[in-house]
């Protein structure tokens, strides 16, 4: 009997180390399946190839590739070929797509936080030193009573910020005839701007006499040429890209675009942790790789402006900026009243332009 028991004990003990190998070559495998696994992102962005906002995301889907050894990669969708920009995040949320490259002018329809980058002036900022501009808004940026804290909030509605990257400097007014270039703020007064959403740079035009028109950017060239609009806000290097038909352009911050890359938080958190930590060192690394772009090119595509596309730039004087700041104070007063936490936000942009001032 004694016998007996001693053998079924040592089967017993002999069942059970089997099956923790098994266990455990079974954890193996699927530890080694989930390094083996490739995940795709669905991107959508609204602007044309020829763009930065497209070569940037290229640039993001060859880092992620890259430093993920083929494991993650980006499926980029650009043209607004699967929705208008303004329904990209939600999309997002909804799960038709994982990714944007948006605009904070879209994503203030969203939360209006991100009204915020709309506000005229809201950067110092040096027509013949644009680093002044690009280290105050990093500044704004990197900061936790600034861009750190929009990507907090944005967490709580299910959006997870990679990167607060811009393609360009800042938004400047153009127009389509050189008779009706803009200079102070009396210049602008009865026409007919373009804007490209949000309800900031409507009440920052309405203030100076001018009025917003929403058009797409499909029929922008043709609006501008047919005279449907005088002009339009737009970003420098974007405008030069893209040979856009204006005549006249004015060097002046009207509009501080920010084009944000959004994934769903959700889509984010169910990704390996090593995938998540490549998604978030490469959307810095993007900001750090878009501000040198912006950086190194901005002067020369001046020049190419006048030399290339016979447009005629205008460099306000100081007296006019001083104007155009204080017509445009009103709108930054109301924002701050209608926008919770835009208090603090504005505070935090006021120190850091002071660090800049002459």
């Amino acid at each position: 009997m004694k016998k007996i028991l001693y053998v079924l004990v040592i089967a017993l003990i002999l069942t059970a180390c089997n099956n923790s190998t098994k266990s455990d070559q079974e954890s193996s495998n699927d530890s080694d399946a989930s390094n083996e696994e490739k995940y795709v992102l669905k991107l959508a962005h609204q602007y044309p190839e020829a763009s930065l906002h497209h070569e940037y995301m290229e640039w993001f889907n060859e880092e992620v590739q890259q430093r993920s050894d083929g494991r993650l990669s980006l499926e980029i969708y650009s043209d607004a070929q699967l929705m208008p920009g303004d329904q990209e995040i939600a999309a997002i949320l909804q799960g038709q797509i994982d990714m944007s490259h948006s605009l904070s002018s879209i994503a203030a329809s969203f939360d209006p936080i991100w009204g915020i980058f709309d506000l005229p002036f809201l950067f110092e900022f040096d027509t013949d030193d644009p680093s002044v501009y690009i280290e105050a808004r990093k500044k704004f940026i990197n900061s936790e009573n600034g861009g750190k804290k929009i990507v907090s909030m944005m967490e709580d509605k299910g959006l997870k910020v990679l990167s607060l990257s811009s393609t360009d400097m800042f938004g400047s007014p153009g127009t389509g005839n050189s008779d009706k270039k803009i200079t102070n703020s009396d210049s602008i007064n009865g026409l007919k701007i373009r804007t490209s959403g949000g309800s900031v740079v409507p009440d920052t035009l309405r203030t100076v006499g001018a009025s917003g028109v929403a058009v797409s950017g499909a029929e922008l060239t043709t609006a501008l040429q047919q005279n449907v609009i005088d002009g339009l806000l737009t970003l420098h290097m974007y405008a030069f890209d893209n040979k856009l038909p204006i005549k006249s352009y004015t060097i002046l911050p009207i509009v501080n675009y920010v084009m944000p890359v959004i994934i769903s938080l959700e889509k984010f958190e169910s990704l390996p942790k090593d995938l998540q930590e490549i998604l978030i060192e490469t959307g810095s690394d993007l900001e750090v790789h878009a501000d040198k772009t912006v950086g190194e090119g901005i002067l020369d595509v001046y020049e190419k402006f006048e030399t290339e596309l016979d447009v005629e730039l205008y460099y306000p004087t100081e007296e006019e900026v001083n104007e155009w700041k204080e017509v445009t104070e009103p709108v930054w007063e109301e924002f701050e009243n209608k926008v919770n936490g835009a208090d603090k936000l504005i505070e935090e942009a006021s120190e850091i332009n002071e660090q800049y001032q002459k």
